[in-house]
This record gives C-alpha cells, sequence and structure tokens, in this order.
C-alpha cells in the first residue's frame, strides 16, 4: 500500500495488522504503529506487546478471537481498551478474518484497527443522560433545533417526541421568555460551557409550563445537553405560601397553628388580640387553658370526632379571654396533612354579631308588649310539637284565647290600661301552663297556647278550666279593679287536624262557638269531643265519690273444668252504677281511674271485698276453688303492696291458698325483678298467679319462666274466632301448649258457644270460662252453684 493511502488511513483512524499463528509475530503498519505509539522498527512485535497494553479487565478478547481464527475461516470483531503512554486510555475496535489452504493450515490473520473512544463516550454519555430516572433530557444543535428528548417531555407538555424532534425550541417558548433565552444562548459563543434559566414553554392544551433549565455544551461534539424540572406546581405552591404567611399576619381572624395535643406552636396578631395573650404567653400555652367551662365534655368529643372523620369541624364555642371574660366566638379547626400533624385554629370574635343577632331575633320573634311569642314563632313552635307529636305518638291541643269586652276596656280606661290588661292576662296565662307548654300572642287581644304530650280531651279541658279560673280574678289597673274572663277555643291533633294551619284554624272556631255559649268558658272544635270532655270532667267527680256513695259493687263469673263438670274458681269483677250516668262501662272507668290515680284506693277496695266474700265462702264450707282478682300495675308496683294483701288475708279470714292474684302482661313491662320478688313473697305464703289476657302484651319468655305463676288465661279475642280464623286457632293453640310446656294450667277466656268448646278441648285446655257457662253474677247466685 502507498504512502498517500497509508496517510488516508491513519486520518480515518483505520490501521492495517497481520499476524503469524506459526510464530506469534504481529506485522503492524505504519498507521497501527502510531496509533498504538509502537515507534521502534527493529523490536519483534508480538501478541504479547500488544497485551500489555491492555487495560485488564479479566478478560483478553482479543488472544480469544485469534484463537478462533486458527481454527476456522472466518471474520471476529472485538473491542478492548489499552493505556498509551500520554494519551490515556483508547477504546480500540479490532476486525479480522483468516484464509485456509488444503493443509488446513492458515496462511495468516489479517484485518484492520480502529480507535472508536469517541464514539464509545458518545453513546456512554448518550446511555447516561436519557436514563436518568428525573428530569426532562434534551439534546439540540447550538441554533437551538431539538436533536433528541426523553419520554419526560411528552409528559409534561402533551405532546409526542416525534412531534418535538426537528423543532427550533424557541417555538414551544412563552413570547416573554425569547429574549432571555436568546441572550443565554449568545453566551456559548463567548464560550461559556454553562447556564441556568427559568421559562415557559406552552402546552398542547395551551396552559404553559414553567422549567427549570440547565445546559451544557459538550466541547466533543458541540450539542446543547439540557436537563429541565418542572417546576409549575412548586411554584404555585410557594405563591400560595407566600400569599398564606401574608394572610396569617394580616388577617383579622385570630388563626393559631397547634399540634395534636393542642399546645400552641405559632399564632397571629388578631388571635392575642382577641384573647388577650401575647405572642411570647401563647407559645407556651394549650388550647385548652381557653376553655371557658360553658361546653361539657361531651361537646369536645364530638368536636374531636369531627375532625378525626371529616379532616375540621366548624361552629360556635365559648372561651375565656386572658382577663377571665367568656366571650362567644366561631371556631373552624382544620387538620392539616403533614408530618407530624398540625392543626390550624380561626377564630372569629362573633361578640358584637351575636349582640345584635339577638336583638335581631327579640324584635322578629317576640311581641314587644307582653315578651310571648308573636304570631311567627308560636306557629314555628306548633310546628315542632306537631313532629314531635307524630314521632311519639302523642296528642298536641291548640288553644286559641281571646280576652272578653277587651274593646270596653279600651273605649274607656284607654289604650295605655288597655295594654297593662294585656300584660297580665299574658302573665297568668304563662303561669297557668306547665313547662313543656308555649304561648305567643297572634295579635289585639288574641292568645295562642299549645299543649303538648295530651293524653285524652280530659286533660285539655283540665287545662281550661285552670286557664278561666286564672282570668276570673280581677286586674288592679291604677284606683280600679277590672274584672275580665276569656273564651277558649280548643283543637286537638290528630282528630281536628293534621297540620298547623288547620288547628289554629279549627281552634278559632271552636273560640268564637264559645263565645255565642255566654264567653268565659272553653269549646271544643268537635261538639262530640266537647261532650265527651264535660263527661269526662263529670265522670273524673263521680268516680271520687262512688266509694262513698257505695255505688260500686262486685260480681263474679264462674270458672270451670268442664271434662269433671266442677268449679274450679270465680273472677272477681267490678261495676259501677251512678244514678245519672247509669251503668258505666269498666272499659271506660278503670282507664280512667288508671290515668287518675284512683285506681289504688279502688283496687285496694276490690281486693278486700272480694277476700271478705270468700272467707264467707270458705266458712260455710263451700267448695269454689279459687277467687281470682285483678291487679293493676299501679298498685302492684307500690312498695307497701305485699303487707296490703297480706293485711287483708289477715283481716278477712280467707286462707292465702283460695287467692289468685291476676296481672296483666303489661305490668311485666317494669321492674321485673322486683315484681319477681314480690310475687315470691307472696306464693311462699300460698297466694296464686295467673296471667290475664296472655297473647295480647309484649312479655318476654325469658321472664316469663322465672315467675312462679299458677295459671295463664287465653284471652278471649283469640277464643272468639277460634272456629273461623285459622290464625286465632294457631294462636290458641300455641298458648295452651307453652302453658301445658311449663307446668301451668290454661284457662280459655270468653268461651261462649259448644263448637268454641270443641275447639279449645281439642287442643288440650279443659278449664274454660265464660257466658257459655255463666254471666258474670252475684255472690248470692255463685251460692246457688254450689
Amino acid at each position: 500500500m502507498d504512502s498517500n493511502h497509508e496517510a488516508v488511513l491513519l486520518a480515518a483512524g483505520i490501521a492495517r495488522w497481520r499476524y503469524h499463528p506459526a510464530n506469534g509475530e504481529l506485522e503492524l503498519s505504519e498507521s497501527a504503529r502510531q496509533l498504538l505509539d509502537v515507534k521502534l522498527d527493529n523490536v519483534t512485535i508480538t501478541l504479547e506487546l500488544i497485551s500489555a497494553l491492555r487495560v485488564p479487565d479479566g478478560s483478553d478478547p482479543l488472544r480469544q478471537a485469534l484463537k478462533d481464527l486458527e481454527r476456522e475461516p472466518t471474520t471476529r470483531s472485538v473491542e478492548f481498551r489499552v493505556d498509551l503512554p500520554g494519551r490515556g486510555i483508547r477504546w480500540l475496535r479490532a476486525i479480522g478474518c483468516s484464509s485456509q489452504e488444503e493443509d488446513s493450515f492458515p496462511l495468516a490473520i489479517s484485518g484492520i484497527l480502529m480507535d472508536v473512544t469517541v464514539q464509545r463516550r458518545a453513546e456512554q454519555l448518550h446511555q447516561a443522560f436519557f436514563n436518568q430516572p428525573n428530569g426532562m433530557h434534551m439534546i439540540a444543535s447550538l441554533d437551538g433545533v431539538i436533536e433528541l428528548v426523553n419520554d419526560e417531555w411528552t409528559d409534561c407538555l402533551g405532546i409526542p417526541k416525534e412531534e418535538l424532534l426537528g423543532q427550533p425550541l424557541l417555538t414551544f417558548l412563552h413570547d416573554d421568555d425569547h429574549e432571555l433565552a436568546r441572550t443565554k444562548a449568545q453566551g456559548l459563543e463567548t464560550g461559556v460551557g454553562s447556564f441556568h434559566l427559568e421559562n415557559r414553554l406552552r402546552h398542547r392544551d395551551g396552559s404553559y409550563r414553567l422549567l427549570s433549565w440547565s445546559f451544557t455544551v459538550s466541547q466533543d461534539d458541540h450539542f446543547m445537553y439540557a436537563v429541565a424540572r418542572d417546576i409549575t406546581e412548586e411554584r404555585q405552591s410557594q405563591n400560595r405560601l407566600t400569599e398564606a404567611a401574608a394572610v396569617f399576619d394580616h388577617s383579622g381572624e385570630g388563626i393559631c397553628v397547634i399540634d395534636l395535643e393542642g399546645e400552641v406552636l405559632d399564632v397571629n396578631e388578631a388571635f392575642s388580640r382577641i384573647t388577650g395573650y401575647p405572642r411570647e404567653e401563647a407559645l407556651r400555652m394549650n388550647v385548652k387553658s381557653l376553655r371557658s367551662g360553658r361546653h361539657d365534655q361531651a361537646f369536645y368529643d364530638a368536636l374531636e370526632q369531627s375532625v378525626a372523620r371529616r379532616g375540621f369541624w366548624r361552629g360556635e364555642i365559648w372561651n375565656r379571654n386572658k382577663g377571665g371574660d367568656v366571650h362567644p366566638q366561631l371556631l373552624t379547626l382544620t387538620q392539616i396533612d403533614s408530618e407530624p400533624p398540625r392543626r390550624i385554629a380561626i377564630l372569629t370574635d362573633i361578640r358584637q354579631l351575636k349582640a345584635t343577632e339577638e336583638r335581631l331575633q327579640q324584635l322578629a320573634h317576640f311581641d314587644p308588649l307582653t315578651g310571648l311569642a308573636n304570631r311567627y314563632l308560636i306557629n314555628e313552635k306548633l310546628e315542632q310539637s306537631l313532629r314531635r307529636a307524630k314521632r311519639t305518638q302523642q296528642g298536641v291541643a291548640v288553644v286559641f284565647v281571646d280576652v272578653d269586652a277587651f274593646k270596653n276596656v279600651n273605649d274607656s280606661l284607654g289604650h295605655l290600661a288597655g295594654d297593662r290588661l294585656l300584660q297580665e292576662v299574658a302573665k297568668r296565662l304563662e303561669q297557668t301552663l306547665r313547662e313543656a307548654d308555649s304561648i305567643g300572642r297572634i295579635g289585639g287581644d288574641e292568645f295562642l297556647l299549645v299543649l303538648e304530650d295530651i293524653g285524652s280531651n280530659a286533660d285539655v279541658s283540665s287545662i281550661a278550666e285552670k286557664l278561666n279560673r286564672s282570668l276570673r280574678a280581677p286586674v288592679s289597673i291604677g284606683e280600679q279593679d277590672i274584672s275580665v274572663s276569656g273564651s277558649l277555643g280548643i283543637s286537638v291533633y290528630p282528630e281536628d287536624g293534621l297540620s298547623a294551619q288547620e288547628l289554629m284554624r279549627n281552634a278559632d272556631a271552636a273560640m268564637y262557638n264559645a263565645k255565642e255559649h255566654g264567653r268565659d268558658t272553653y269549646r271544643f272544635y268537635s261538639e262530640q269531643l266537647t261532650k265527651e270532655a264535660y263527661r269526662q270532667v263529670l265522670l273524673d267527680s263521680a268516680l271520687r265519690e262512688a266509694q262513698a256513695r257505695q255505688e260500686l259493687t262486685l260480681v263474679f263469673q264462674p270458672q270451670f273444668d268442664v271434662v269433671r263438670g266442677q268449679l274450679i274458681g270465680v273472677e272477681a269483677l267490678l261495676r259501677w252504677h251512678h244514678p245519672q250516668l247509669g251503668s258505666v262501662s269498666p272499659a271506660q272507668f278503670i282507664p280512667h281511674a288508671e290515668r287518675t290515680g284512683l285506681i289504688r284506693s279502688i283496687g285496694q277496695w276490690v281486693l278486700e271485698s272480694s277476700c271478705r266474700q270468700g272467707a264467707q265462702w270458705q266458712a260455710e264450707d263451700h267448695d269454689f276453688g279459687t277467687i281470682a282478682v285483678n291487679v293493676s300495675a299501679s298498685q302492684f308496683h307500690d312498695e307497701s303492696f305485699v303487707e296490703q294483701v297480706q293485711r287483708v288475708l289477715s283481716k278477712t279470714g280467707l286462707a292465702p291458698t283460695k287467692l289468685e292474684l291476676e296481672i296483666t302482661e303489661g305490668v311485666l313491662a317494669q321492674d321485673t325483678h322486683g315484681l319477681i320478688e314480690k310475687m315470691q313473697i307472696l306464693r311462699s305464703i300460698g297466694v296464686r298467679f295467673s296471667i290475664d289476657d296472655f297473647g295480647t302484651g309484649y312479655s318476654s319468655l325469658s321472664f316469663l319462666k322465672k315467675m312462679p305463676l299458677d295459671r295463664l288465661k287465653l284471652d278471649r279475642s283469640f277464643v272468639d274466632e277460634v272456629t273461623s280464623d285459622e290464625n286465632n286457632k294457631i294462636i290458641a293453640s300455641a298458648v295452651i301448649a307453652l302453658g301445658a310446656a311449663m307446668g301451668l294450667e290454661v284457662v280459655a277466656e270468653g268461651v261462649e258457644t259448644k263448637a268454641q268448646e270443641t275447639v279449645i278441648r281439642a287442643m288440650g285446655c279443659n278449664k274454660m270460662q265464660g257466658f257459655l257457662y255463666g254471666r258474670p253474677m252475684s255472690g248470692e247466685e255463685v251460692e246457688a252453684l254450689f
């Protein structure tokens, strides 16, 4: 090869070589000698000489390639590093091939040698640059044309890499940032190797992202290598923090930063102004020291639960300032997701607001003359009462009160006297009502009353009577005593209406009805209710005198064992005959007696009279079985009930085994353990017990099995249709089977036909009571059965 050709190869970084396997000699061209820095022509060059220049890395790829070429004609290419004096470590690539003749030995192995250091370094730089786990990496030409980008650019700008390549970087830059970018780029021409800047690049959706750049110019390939970081959110956060700091310092609301234990970490000036604690003192305190004592622990527990569940709590709170004064504040407490966790408390002084609210509340909801609720507020209270009544199934009464002849007072004595009269009327009405009731003045001389938890119309009548009596007392105005009265109209929920408007309208109509009937009285909206109310008032008065007038009597209904045809007992039943009212049904007067508390004295009379009759039959040696006496819940729960029974038995001489006390399932609803204790005491002396009307209440079988019972009485409601209603038949059969399983006698009540008797006997019950065997009768009639 001529010298010109050799020079071209040397300039291109390519050298020739030949290797002789037989003697291990290596021939190098002039370019190869220069590439390897081998200068002495008289030195025999061997493979060992080249190997000595190689950077040791645990393998010898050149030697291995030569061995492969010795074994078979082929081509091999290997890369290895050499450490050349004065030039440092270089990467070389050797490419060789071998030829082989008939004797199977190669004549020679020859090839070329190239310096690939620049390429390898470029590859390493590219790999290191673009395989970084973070950042947006870019290579661009010195004029700003994008040559290469990584995937993060697409994530940031929403533009595929293919659309970025070959585009000038300024194309995507915000117009206002062009000048700064050009200025920085011009510095590259003066030899500046790197620079930093921030600018805005346009996103595909038209918005801009703020990027922080680091540019470096490679002296090897004269490209710009850049790493960018999207700092849009970071800068926004910084701005927000700056704004928040300004708000914190200059806010008119008190702001306090605390930890989860309530220790104060920071406060603003407004906090110190509201609480009276300077910043230095506040930073040494716990916010719990601000508590006023007006809220219980349940309030603070609920506050903590809200912050834990929702991340914040907002509401009114009363706090104590440094001077000891208690003030209302609006508190917003927010949990901050930080490490460690923090809370921000924002306090607003609402003293002026509360005072204004109270004044507005007073003006908007209360009558300025009497101080009572005005029409709007009393209507609201009525609405609330109706909502509660729907939930609790209780009655509500609306009472319209109109002051009789009020116009005459105004006309004769003047409006000032009229106002004084209205104030006195309001005071008397308010004092007469119960705590749960409400009253309002709805205009002029008219008042509206809302009575809650009404059990019966008799309760309303009683209150109406008291109201009328309270108004009748003379009112002293100046030197004159004025007689006053009122006409009352009453409507009752739900009988007279379901809405507030309907009840008020009907009560108003009833009030005019009262005026038409002479004033100074009351009327219910329904005439039937009015009659019923008067009857209840009369009933109450008459029942209180019934015992003294000996209007109460006892009758007895026999109980039989129908299989043996034997009398097994009698049940004592109370009757009342009034001279004017006639025979009053127990269904009417017994509930009334229970409501008014008269049932205790009446029950005591029934017990004593029944035992006296039983003792008489016992003395006459009649086998009447037992005499059953019904006992009310209020009787049984009387602390002295056991002593009363013992005293009556002792007084009358009736054997305790002859007395059977009947209690209803309703008695079991209260103090079951005390009930069992009383029953056990009486049972120990021989008194028997039965459950009356079994199956109609809500007694628990778990308590029932603990009670010392002797009998279950199957209620007549199941007996009535036992021959025609399959459900009644199933229930009756279940009660009878339950009694048998518990070892109790079962007595079927209300048996009136042979068909009923047949069905009940088939169920296993032989003891019965009803019109089929005898109606309630006097003591003399019972003796005829003996």
